[in-house]
């Protein structure tokens, strides 16, 4: 059985739960989505193989850093209030940029995938082989 998800609070005051590897806890995860205002999924590779470790700063329209964690796990819900924001998601040195606008009362769901930063999915000789 998966332990309990840690729910935590950023030290910009926000809440938010990293989890998503394995199915229990992808499903305990799957749960909880609708009580977030943010869900980020990351993934890498044109399978879309899950992403760990991913470092990710969010930034309101000012340019402020409104939340900010290192090594999260493939899936990422945050509590942030309605506004517009960008993402910026670096993924073993390969970073990835996303506008998101948060609604009141409404979750958002946001998917990052790096595929074009994966050697195993580069065919070996070029032709799938």
């Amino acid at each position: 059985m998966a332990d309990p998800l840690r729910i935590r609070n950023s030290v910009q005051g926000y809440q938010y739960v990293t989890a998503g590897i394995g199915e229990e806890e992808a499903a305990q995860m799957k749960r909880i989505a609708k009580n977030y205002t943010l869900n980020l999924l990351f993934s890498e590779g044109v399978v879309g193989r899950w992403a760990t470790d991913v470092n990710v700063n969010i930034y309101d329209e000012a340019s402020n850093l409104m939340f900010r964690i290192v090594d999260a796990k493939p899936v990422l819900y945050v509590n942030l209030p309605a506004s517009t924001y960008t993402i910026l998601a670096n993924n073993n040195g390969n970073k990835l940029r996303h506008k998101v606008t948060l609604v009141d009362g409404e979750n958002q769901k946001v998917i990052l995938n790096w595929k074009d930063f994966v050697d195993e999915d580069v065919p070996l000789d070029g032709e799938g082989n």
